[in-house]
C-alpha cells in the first residue's frame, strides 16, 4: 500500500535535493534532517522484512502432521484458505509471525501444533521511482527487488542523474515520519558499495540530478531560444582562449 507523506516531510526533501546533496554521501551529511527534530526518522539496515500480500503464493509446512502440508494463495482480501480451519488473514505479517499465527489457529485443532510458512512465489507489489530515471512511475514488482534493480526498471539512468546519491524513502505501519537514506548505486553497479538495500512495496525511489545536469537545463530554459549558445565546448590545452 503506498504511503502518504506530510507536506512539511516533501517540502524538507525538495531542500535537500535542492541542495545537490552538496555535504556528500557521510551518514552524518546525507541525513541533515533526520533525527527527533527532522522531517525524517533515520534509516535502520534491519528494518527490511518481507510482509506477505494478496497473490502470494504459500507453501505449508506441518512438522507434526506432514499429511497436511499444503500450498495456499493469498487472496484479494489478505486471507488464505487453509485446511482444516478455512480463512485465517495473513497479509502484513512477515514469515516469522505468519508462522506463530498460523501454529496458534490451529491449537484448537491439532495437539501441540508446529506451522511453518514458506513463500514459493510472490503476488504483485506497487513502488515508485522518480527524479532522473527514463521511465519514472508507479512500477509493479514482485518479491524482493534492490534499488538497483528499481533503476532499471524505470529505465535506467538519465544522462543528467546522480547515480552516487540516490534518495530512498519509506514509511512503515504506524510510522508518522519516513525513513530517509542515500544510497550509492554506481559503486553498487562498480562493486565498491555492497549495502544492498531492498525495496519493500509503498518505497519511494528518487534519482536527483547532477549539478551539470541543473546548470544544462537552465542553460536550455533561458539561453538556448535567445542567443546561439552551444552546451558543448572545448578546453584549449595551450591555456589561451
Amino acid at each position: 500500500m503506498a504511503k502518504v507523506w506530510s507536506r512539511q516531510a516533501w517540502a524538507a526533501l525538495a531542500a535537500l535535493l535542492a541542495l545537490g546533496l552538496a555535504a556528500g554521501p557521510g551518514p552524518a551529511a546525507a541525513r541533515p534532517d533526520c533525527g527527533p527534530n527532522g522531517h525524517f526518522d533515520p534509516w535502520r539496515d534491519e528494518d527490511y522484512h518481507y510482509r506477505i500480500g494478496p497473490g502470494d503464493e504459500l507453501a505449508l509446512r506441518f512438522v507434526v502432521n506432514p499429511d497436511l502440508n499444503a500450498p495456499v494463495i493469498v487472496g484479494p482480501d489478505g486471507r488464505g484458505v487453509l485446511p482444516m480451519i478455512g480463512p485465517v488473514k495473513l497479509m502484513g505479517l512477515t514469515i516469522e509471525e505468519a508462522d506463530k499465527a498460523l501454529t496458534a489457529a490451529y491449537g484448537p485443532v491439532l495437539r501441540n501444533p508446529e506451522v511453518e510458512a514458506l513463500v514459493t512465489a510472490y503476488g504483485a507489489a506497487q513502488i515508485y521511482v522518480g527524479g532522473e530515471v527514463k521511465d519514472g512511475g508507479v512500477k509493479t514488482v514482485k518479491g524482493q527487488i534492490s534499488v538497483t534493480q528499481a533503476i532499471m526498471a524505470a529505465g535506467g539512468f538519465a544522462d543528467t542523474a546522480r547515480s552516487g546519491q540516490v534518495v530512498v524513502l519509506r514509511q512503515g505501519p504506524g510510522e508518522v515520519r519516513p525513513r530517509l537514506a542515500i544510497v550509492d548505486v554506481r559503486g553498487a553497479l562498480q562493486g565498491q558499495d555492497r549495502r544492498g538495500i531492498l525495496l519493500l512495496p509503498g518505497d519511494v525511489v528518487f534519482v536527483p540530478k547532477t549539478h551539470i545536469g541543473e546548470i544544462d537545463v537552465w542553460v536550455k530554459q533561458h539561453l538556448t531560444d535567445l542567443v546561439p549558445f552551444s552546451l558543448s565546448w572545448g578546453v584549449p590545452t595551450n591555456g589561451k582562449l
